[in-house]
């Protein structure tokens, strides 16, 4: 995972910041692994307690877990013999809602018009 530093977008990004964006964003899409960020922002968690809040295969949590802990959104620490997981990052529940905000006020596209051939 490459760091970059954080600044505002007031500037054009530079290639390797607009390809470390696009790796973090294909790591957010998909909808387990927003419901184990969600569910991970509130309380640690472990793959079982999981499995119960999204309604997923263990398999299918297990898989998204392990795509999340390689990004470095996730982290795991051992309890006995339970093992929890915990979002690493406190602005993803800013982050999550953002996105959220933004897929509600999408402007959906104009219909073509019967002129308009592309």
């Amino acid at each position: 995972m490459v760091l970059l530093p954080v600044r505002t977008a007031t500037a054009p990004f530079a290639d390797t910041e607009v390809g470390a964006m696009v790796a973090m964003l294909k790591t957010l899409a998909g909808p387990i692994r927003i419901q184990l960020l969600q569910a991970l922002a509130l309380q640690e968690l472990s793959v079982g307690e999981l499995t119960e809040r999204v309604g997923a295969h263990y398999a299918a949590v297990s898989q998204s877990l392990a795509r999340l802990r390689a990004a470095g959104l996730v982290t795991v620490r051992r309890d006995g013999n339970r093992v929890l997981f915990r979002t690493t990052n406190p602005h993803l529940p800013s982050l999550l809602a953002t996105v959220l905000h933004l897929a509600a006020h999408a402007t959906p596209p104009e219909p073509d018009s019967p002129g308009d051939q592309c």
